[in-house]
């Protein structure tokens, strides 16, 4: 998702970085694995192979396999407007910001475009927030081969480190092998957290040490068991999850898309119209290679 906008001066924008500045405000989002050019859905790959050893050397055993598997993911719509009248401006102090006559495009001093260019871009990273959170929950609540952990009880910071630990117990030989470096250290599993649970874990982490650390004085969230610790601030406060980053997946159309957020000025009614559109989905390849951490009851 990107900006263009008619005739203005975005000052140092250049057109190709509005899904950019969206994500990046979202750090959790730029750590999921991204597929692109998705404009419904598409069937994602999921690769698989086994080795079968024997011993002698002159038999040619073909017991080894390899295997394709298919995932369908989507995507939706989302869009927004907003109608931006120039005598909103001209009423207030900032009109003196304004230097051309009537008859022209000038709504919005150069400031202002600025500002709400970075806006739109954190309300935007926001709703995609909301929707990784909501619809990977719902994903991960229905899906039979996602490993569940119950945790019979609210998150807080008397009992998140044994939460943490019990999911940690709950995990799948693969997924330990991640963490010891017995198998692929670039799917090395992480927790998933919102922000209540960790803010829970860094007030359990910090009750543990008998004289402060420095990484607690800065606001640090220190890994757990091996495992890095990452805020996902949307998810709901009781639960959390424990998964590869590159397990995670985020579909949009055009990565790129110059014409996610757009312009166009309405001589007669004075006004710019302000829109922007753009698609995403989210998902994940394997269900097993996840722990899902919250009160089933």
């Amino acid at each position: 998702m990107a900006i263009s906008v008619a005739t203005l001066d975005w000052g140092n924008r250049t057109p190709d970085l509005f899904i950019d500045s969206m994500v990046k405000s979202a750090k959790v989002l730029d750590r999921f694995r991204l597929i692109d050019g998705v404009k419904s859905k598409v069937q994602v790959p999921i690769f698989d192979a086994s080795l079968t050893f024997g011993s002698d050397l002159c038999t040619f055993d073909g017991l080894s396999s390899a295997s394709i598997d298919e995932k369908e993911m989507t995507v939706s719509t989302y869009k927004w407007a907003f109608l931006n009248c120039k005598n909103v401006l001209e009423s207030t102090y900032r009109s003196v910001l304004l230097k051309q006559g009537q008859h022209n495009e000038e709504t919005m001093d150069a400031q202002f475009k600025d500002w709400v260019f970075d806006y739109f871009a954190k309300l935007s990273a926001q709703k995609a927030l909301e929707l990784a959170a909501t619809t990977l929950a719902t994903e991960m609540g229905a899906d039979a081969t996602v490993l569940d952990y119950d945790t019979n009880a609210a998150v807080s910071s008397a009992n998140v480190l044994s939460l943490m630990e019990g999911a940690y117990q709950t995990m799948s030989d693969v997924m330990l092998a991640a963490v010891y470096g017995d198998a692929d250290r670039a799917l090395k599993p992480a927790f998933f957290m919102g922000t209540a649970a960790v803010q829970a874990y860094q007030i359990a982490i910090a009750g543990l040490y008998t004289t402060t650390a420095q990484g607690v004085v800065e606001g640090n969230i220190p890994a757990y068991y091996g495992m890095e610790v990452v805020h996902f601030p949307s998810m709901a406060a009781g639960e959390f999850f424990i998964s590869a980053p590159e397990n995670v997946v985020m579909l949009t159309d055009e990565y790129n898309d110059v014409r996610a957020i757009d312009m166009k000025w309405e001589a007669e009614l004075s006004s710019d119209k302000i829109w922007g559109q753009f698609k995403l989905g989210f998902s994940y390849l394997k269900g097993d290679e996840i722990v899902y951490a919250k009160n089933f009851a």
